[in-house]
């Protein structure tokens, strides 16, 4: 027919195996785009897995003592609204890391706060259990160094290595929340530069992290995926527990931290003022007394449930709050005052210019009746 054209049957089957040939080129191709399943990454090889490895060992689990003092009403004298306190001791968990073969670990100061002795027990990933020594505290910062007594060296981890800490980089922590010992989570970092109220003060430049970190993770660190040292961590800072938000004292400040109290604690030095009684004239103006037991009587109060007030000067961050003569002063943040002795080093960091909570009892004398009003006023330290 017109139109029409006949194809030699050998045509026909070049162009069939053309085609064919063709086909198979483009899927040798694709499949030279696409690794041999026997190349995926195995779990062992996953970086996370390796820094894990590598960073664990010098995780330590850290279980302190402590000694608190609670207030009650007595049950017997009610009308009086008279208190008394007693002391209690109660087991604090946290997280730890060794960074020195010496035995040197740093850790934050809210989990040895108030340790029994200064003496607290730290635990590492092998199983192995030591007694350590709390060498420095700084409440400020919330980071304390103890000391561990081991017959050999430990291992540890290198703070000195610090993580350029970019925003968006994948960090991982170490440590034991509520309690689970060697637990790890992972996300990114989050922000730089957070500030954060505490009943310290203010602390600012903070390390933000979508990574769980919850009660005991507290003194663990952070790693990037090098291995690399970006923070430590701190429930403390981070306050209620929002999911995805979590906060991290930077490496950098803890790596200078360390080597300030190394110097410190081998100087023997505990802080500017030798005495409590020196340190409160010093920094708020604040001239006390200790209540001995016919002062405590006479107060309505338990002996060596504060220290009373004996006069304030004019002008000073005392007064400026309106803290007078009369007043029993009986914490300072979470610290609670019965004796003006020897400075404890929970604060002796508190430095000028530095917000402290100062929990204020004002005992009032209405006809025959005694009040009670207890309430808790940010000072600065001069």
């Amino acid at each position: 027919m017109t139109g029409e054209r006949t194809i030699p049957e050998d045509g026909m089957r070049a162009r069939t195996g053309f085609r064919r040939r063709s086909a198979l080129g483009c899927l040798a191709i694709l499949l030279g785009f696409c690794p041999p399943l026997g190349r995926a990454e195995a779990p062992a090889d996953e970086p996370a897995v390796q820094v894990v490895q590598k960073v664990l060992p010098a995780v330590a689990n850290i279980n302190a003592e402590r000694v608190v003092r609670r207030q009650m009403r007595d049950p017997f004298d009610l009308f009086f609204g008279r208190y008394y306190s007693y002391s209690e001791r109660v087991r604090s968990l946290g997280s730890g890391v060794v960074v020195a073969p010496g035995g040197f670990v740093i850790t934050c100061a809210h989990v040895v706060e108030r340790a029994v002795n200064r003496a607290v027990k730290v635990s590492l990933s092998q199983g192995s259990d030591w007694q350590a020594k709390v060498l420095f505290e700084d409440p400020v910062q919330d980071l304390a160094l103890l000391k561990v007594e081991a017959s050999k060296p430990l291992p540890w981890f290198d703070i000195q290595r610090l993580s350029p800490n970019l925003l968006g980089q994948t960090v991982i922590v170490l440590g034991n929340p509520v309690g689970y010992q060697n637990s790890v989570s992972k996300g990114i970092l989050s922000a730089k530069g957070r500030a954060i109220e505490t009943g310290e003060g203010r602390i600012e430049g903070l390390l933000q992290t979508d990574a769980a970190i919850n009660p005991g993770n507290s003194g663990g660190p952070l790693v990037d995926l090098a291995g690399t040292f970006v923070g430590l961590s701190s429930a403390k800072f981070s306050g209620e527990a929002i999911e995805g938000i979590g906060f991290a004292i930077p490496g950098d400040r803890v790596l200078a931290w360390y080597r300030k109290a190394r110097e410190n604690s081998q100087d023997g030095r505990k802080g500017e003022s030798a005495t409590l009684a020196d340190f409160l004239l010093k920094r708020f103006g604040i001239v006390a007394q200790e209540l001995t037991e016919d002062l405590a009587a006479s107060f309505r109060v338990a002996p060596g449930s504060g220290l009373l007030i004996g006069s304030v000067e004019r002008g000073s961050p005392a007064a400026t709050v309106g803290i007078q003569a009369g007043m029993i002063l009986a914490a300072i943040g979470n610290f609670p005052l019965s004796d003006l002795g020897e400075l404890p080093p929970e604060l002796a960091r508190i430095g000028a210019g530095t917000k402290a909570a100062l929990t204020i009892t004002l005992v009032e004398q209405r006809g025959p009746i005694l009040f009670q009003r207890t309430q808790t006023v940010e000072v600065v330290a001069r």
